[in-house]
């Protein structure tokens, strides 16, 4: 009798089995990972965006609201896709501006626990969310 080399359909199965459950259970993760990075890449963004702020406020006297354009800034490197920002420069006193990133539903980024985030003049971040976002 000839003894056969190869792999048997049933250790094929188990194999694809082990895989399967391996990414059901790590999937979830990456997922929370991938929303978190983008979330932590608008937040530099958006403190970049305060920077320009207060240095166009040094050098003129007034804060340029319009380094934000059509949702984006040119120096920015947030996925459009994921966050819309924007100025919100109506307040006064610590909220004379407000920088806001709202999480696109399109892309998914939505589902992240923190929501809309906002950073004011005064250098404070908040989340509409839930969660330690700052």
């Amino acid at each position: 009798m000839e003894k056969q080399n190869g792999v048997t359909l049933i250790e094929l199965l188990i194999a694809v089995t082990v895989i399967g459950v391996l990414t059901a259970l790590t999937y979830p993760s990456y997922q929370a990972h991938v929303l978190k990075g983008h979330r932590s890449q608008v937040m530099a963004d958006m403190i970049k965006i305060q920077l320009n702020l207060e240095e166009s406020y040094t050098q003129t006297g007034s804060y340029d609201d319009s380094i934000v354009t059509e949702s984006t800034c040119s120096f920015c490197e947030t996925d459009t896709n994921r966050y819309k920002l924007e100025i919100d420069s109506s307040g006064i006193g610590m909220d004379t501006y407000k920088i806001i990133a709202t999480p696109q539903a399109s892309s998914g980024q939505a589902q992240d626990s923190c929501k809309i985030l906002t950073l004011n003049a005064g250098g404070i971040g908040t989340a509409s969310g839930s969660g330690q976002c700052w």
